[in-house]
């Protein structure tokens, strides 16, 4: 049985505990469901709902990944654009940052949910009763 890697779990936002059933409905870039989340794991039935505000904490994720977009775009500029302006900077980070807000917002939660919920190496088959 060949089973994903955390990482690739993580970026594709599978569920943590099986890394096979998908977290998220629909497309990133449709804005009606960027943000909703199945209930449960479609393979091993997982909840995806731990508790009251609990993806709260995403947000901390999320925050770190736009500080690491922000230096990025800063050291590339310094090294292809080293005359650009603070105009220059904001525009392209702004602009960055609302091209990928949906995708940072789920990896933000796949990364949340996956340090929380461990990775169960069995046979994760929803048993239907």
């Amino acid at each position: 049985m060949s089973s994903t890697s955390l990482i690739v779990s993580i970026a594709t936002q599978k569920c943590p505990s099986c890394r096979k059933g998908k977290m998220f409905v629909g497309h990133p870039y449709n804005l009606k469901t960027f943000n909703k989340m199945h209930d449960k794991c479609s393979n091993c039935g997982s909840s995806f709902d731990l508790e009251p505000g609990f993806y709260m904490g995403a947000m901390y994720v999320s925050y770190a990944i736009q500080i690491a977009v922000f230096a990025l775009i800063f050291i590339l500029s310094q090294i292809f654009y080293s005359e650009a302006g603070i105009a220059w900077y904001a525009i392209w980070i702004i602009g960055i940052i609302l091209l990928s807000f949906p995708i940072i917002f789920r990896v933000s939660r796949s990364i949340w949910l996956h340090i929380f919920v461990p990775f169960n190496k069995g046979e994760n088959k929803l048993r239907r009763v």
